[in-house]
């Protein structure tokens, strides 16, 4: 969120620190749509195998393999990492990240830059201290690295060759992943662990009754132009997760912070497929 405007200059009661925040916003922003552009268009470019294999034979929409989402959550300080993955076919994440993300970090973190020498260190520390809301504009670095170790997860039988997105200004974030993601002698993540790096709300299946009552969540999103039209003509996956049924509460504390992402002109929305647990008995 914005944080408080100070210094009045005079000009229809605007403050020069809010005209800044708004222009550091809008300059974001921009930056988001290029991301956008440039994931839709890499997309666009794959051979019908080179896309079989990214949908995982079918089974995913290529839609559900754009990241401008997660960039977006981990730049408003809400997720302190991003896995950025091709998991049906790694073999394409070298190019897509030289293509698609290195170009928009180094975008970004000339805005990060800027924004570490205009905020007072005073107004920096208060909000840090804030990890649960939003914030921005702020001081960042953002850094894209690939796992290298052997690293697995209960739910993935490998992690290397994926790419981790985290901040190098934000001490939750880089300890978080050197520790968990890209340390080579660390060999395996719990879920758990996973799920608070990554934010997410609530955890998966642990026995045979839990996975009975999977509820699975996605935040979709729509971007809009600099003249406020959409720029796709559907919804499409920001992000997603698993709860069980009884931590859907927490979904709905979750959405609230993540809508903060309405500043970079992204609409977004909720849903859950609740078919698995339509049938369970009521307490």
């Amino acid at each position: 969120m914005q944080s408080p405007s100070r210094n009045t200059n005079g000009n229809n009661g605007c403050t020069s620190s809010a005209v800044s925040e708004h222009d550091t916003i809008r300059r974001t922003a921009r930056v988001l749509r290029q991301l956008y552009q440039r994931e839709t268009h890499w997309l666009s470019t794959r051979t019908s195998d080179q896309s079989l294999l990214l949908s995982q034979q079918g089974q995913l929409s290529l839609n559900e393999q754009l990241h401008y989402g997660e960039v977006a959550f981990v730049l408003l300080r809400l997720k302190p990492c991003a896995i950025i993955d091709f998991a049906g076919d790694r073999a394409q994440l070298k190019d897509y990240i030289s293509t698609v993300i290195e170009p928009t970090i180094r975008d970004l973190n000339a805005l990060g830059a800027a924004a570490a020498k205009s905020l007072a260190a005073a107004d920096v520390q208060s909000r840090a201290a804030d990890s649960n809301s939003a914030w921005y504009p702020r001081p960042f670095q953002l850094t894209c690295s690939r796992i290298n170790g052997q690293l697995a997860s209960p739910e993935v039988a490998s992690w290397t060759g994926a790419f981790v997105l985290y901040d190098e200004m934000w001490t939750e974030s880089a300890n978080w992943a050197k520790a968990n993601l890209l340390d080579p002698l660390c060999t395996t993540v719990a879920e758990d662990t996973l799920a608070r790096g990554l934010d997410y709300p609530g955890s998966l299946p642990t026995n045979t009754e839990d996975m009975m009552t999977i509820v699975p969540v996605s935040y979709l999103g729509r971007m809009k132009s600099e003249s406020g039209e959409w720029m796709s003509d559907r919804w499409e996956c920001l992000t997603s997760f698993v709860v069980l049924h009884h931590q859907l509460h927490q979904v709905a504390l979750h959405r609230i912070r993540y809508e903060a992402v309405k500043m970079f002109d992204i609409e977004m929305q909720v849903t859950m497929d609740t078919s698995l647990i339509e049938n369970l008995p009521m307490d």
